[in-house]
């Protein structure tokens, strides 16, 4: 992770508790420098904390969603507990290490908490021509997590169109300033900026088409690709005729990232974390554990989320699919061979470095929880690393379910789990 990412992020602002104090540091190493990699330090807080949280549901003989519903007041993630238990068919779990026989199957799950994170420096610019062009353009790029797309959906939602009526420029520092693809901000940062232009560029529409149709700007609507008034559908205008009517070739309209419509005491960024807006997302794994080999096995996973208004459902799933892949490589695969007198990384390619592959690849589904917080003109929020963080510490209390062993380290390699089997079995003896 990132030089002062930190991984008690989790532990101050999941759970309530007024009695918490952290303490962390950077440790500098003899290796090549760290970077950001998808909710820096909140995975590996979350392998922490999630077990801790189950261990003392159970010295406390109950039910780890109990506990988790004693102590955790974020309304999202209270119903995204009740739906995810209905998934995982969790009151079927059994007690850890219940399963006969060498292959023993175990049920788990962990949370997640992320931060409504917004970049002020982001604008865009919507153009309409005479000939019923528009375009948008923003310096925002997109990186894969489908910007591109999502910006022609919202501009094409304000003015009535369709998404394929609207050319999406990006990338070029030419463009309106655009935010960067971090910390899940992307879309919560750009797409009220893009709305807002759409709007702009729609009133000046609306008012110069206005008189061609005996009316008022306030009593004309744009929908279904067509101009018409609200009372009187009959006058009305195609799109691209009414563009033609323009007075000029082009109008246009930029606007910028406004404040969330909230105070400082709700949470805006420059806040205390512990004040934030954030985000829940939870995940429940079923794994195999197979006790003479060591091998690991994640069969299932079920997750839940939430991100404000979801924009895009189908890219949403697959951020979310990303996400579980990368949890599932972090707890099981992803193992950093180092020279010690060189610091030199020597396991450098895919197939000494193992991710998850398609045979390692669970069955995922995937239920996202449209929690409205009324916040912008768009009320996005962001899912990039929500997806990632409980995904390692989920398939660890999955194998405790399954083994009765506790796994304290990453990666979960066959080695290290008939270490932590063979230590079990001899402390029992």
């Amino acid at each position: 992770m990132g030089t002062g990412a930190g991984t008690a992020g989790p532990t101050q602002n999941m759970y309530k508790c007024d009695n918490v104090l952290t303490e962390e540091y950077d440790v500098f190493i003899n290796a090549g420098p760290a970077a950001a990699m998808r909710a820096p330090g909140h995975p590996q807080g979350c392998f922490a904390l999630e077990q801790v949280i189950d261990e003392l549901a159970e010295k406390l003989n109950l039910d780890p969603l109990a506990l988790r519903d004693k102590i955790d007041e974020h309304p999202a993630r209270r119903e995204e507990r009740r739906i995810g238990a209905q998934l995982a068919n969790w009151s079927e779990r059994h007690k850890p290490g219940a399963d006969a026989g060498p292959i023993k199957r175990g049920l788990g799950m962990a949370q997640s908490v992320w931060y409504r994170i917004g970049d002020l420096d982001s604008s865009a610019e919507v153009r309409i021509t005479r000939d019923g062009s528009v375009e948008l353009l923003s310096g925002v790029q997109d990186i894969g997590g489908g910007i591109r797309t999502v910006l022609a959906q919202v501009v094409a939602e304000e003015l009535g169109l369709e998404v394929r009526d609207i050319s999406v420029r990006i990338g070029d520092t030419n463009f309106p300033q655009g935010p960067a693809s971090g910390g899940s901000k992307t879309t919560n940062s750009i797409t009220p900026a893009a709305r807002n232009a759409a709007y702009g560029a729609k009133r000046q529409l609306l008012e110069q088409v206005a008189p061609l149709l005996d009316t008022t700007a306030e009593q004309l609507v744009m929908s279904d690709g067509k101009v018409f008034a609200k009372n009187d559908p009959g006058k009305s205008l195609p799109f691209k005729q009414a563009a033609a009517r323009l007075k000029t070739d082009e109008i246009a309209a930029r606007a910028g990232r406004n404040d969330d419509y909230t105070s400082d005491s709700e949470g805006k960024e420059n806040s205390p974390r512990s004040r934030r807006i954030t985000y829940g997302g939870l995940q429940f794994a079923q794994v195999a554990v197979d006790t003479e080999t060591g091998i690991v096995k994640v069969e299932k996973v079920w997750a839940v989320h939430d991100c404000g208004r979801p924009m895009n459902p189908l890219f949403l799933e697959s951020q979310i699919n990303g996400g579980i892949l990368q949890g599932i490589s972090y707890a099981l695969y992803e193992n950093r061979v180092l020279d010690r007198n060189y610091g030199f990384m020597l396991n450098t390619n895919l197939e000494q470095y193992k991710i998850v592959g398609s045979r390692e690849t669970p069955e995922i589904k995937v239920h996202v929880v449209e929690h409205y917080l009324g916040l912008s003109s768009t009320d996005a929020g962001g899912i990039g690393e929500p997806a990632k963080i409980p995904t390692a510490a989920a398939v660890a209390n999955a194998f405790y379910n399954a083994t009765g062993v506790r796994m304290r380290e990453l990666p979960m390699r066959p080695a290290a789990v008939l270490a932590a089997l063979r230590q079990r079995k001899e402390g029992a003896a």
